[in-house]
């Protein structure tokens, strides 16, 4: 939606033909983080907890070598920023989901990080682990598609409680709501997927 004529056919190519390992190795990179951050809530957790996570991972790092520290090193620091941040919400878990959204042919899946409640109000969250900020228009295509793809299973979360999180800056992102221009661009980009996609040849 963001890129060039250009940039919009490599990223279609690249979903149409796509490297399993590759595409797979990015779903993982952050599961160590996920998988803390899920279980503080769940077991209600003292403030410390992901800290002390934190360290473990910086040292299973330093006696790694290459992308592996690397990626080791991004999941402690992850926990840190979600422990300075977030981690004193009361949040109640719920089980995970994954949601599908159908647009003009093309099908959306949409797996939140978090599925929970807070206050009784159900949410669900997408966690931006990346030390660099998330692009702002990036951010609001997220949680415009999670909204739409919640709303379209039939759980009928209102805009505010699909949130975006920006774990390094303590941010939360909101924005996505019922009728708004974002979701006609969303269309219209899945629009163009569909005209284009027969047209695309590995």
């Amino acid at each position: 939606m963001t890129g060039t004529n250009a940039a919009q056919r490599k990223t279609v190519h690249e979903f149409k033909y796509p490297n399993e390992e590759e595409s797979a190795a990015q779903q993982k990179y952050y599961r160590e983080a996920k998988r803390f951050i899920k279980a503080h809530h769940e077991h209600k957790h003292q403030t410390g907890w992901l800290s002390q996570h934190a360290q473990t991972l910086f040292a299973k790092a330093q006696q790694e070598t290459g992308p592996r520290r690397v990626r080791l090193n991004n999941n402690a620091r992850s926990l840190k920023d979600y422990e300075q941040h977030f981690s004193k919400q009361q949040l109640t878990v719920l089980n995970d989901v994954t949601l599908t959204l159908q647009i003009h042919g093309v099908k959306i899946k949409v797996t939140p990080d978090l599925h929970v409640t807070e206050k009784g109000q159900e949410k669900i969250i997408k966690l931006d682990f990346t030390a660099a900020a998330p692009d702002k228009i990036q951010s609001r295509i997220i949680a415009q598609v999670m909204y739409e793809a919640a709303n379209a299973n039939g759980s009928n979360i209102p805009g505010n409680a699909v949130l975006y999180l920006d774990l390094a800056r303590g941010n939360t992102h909101r924005g996505a709501r019922a009728g708004s221009r974002m979701n006609n661009e969303i269309e219209a980009a899945c629009a163009t997927i569909t005209a284009i996609w027969n047209t695309i040849s590995e």
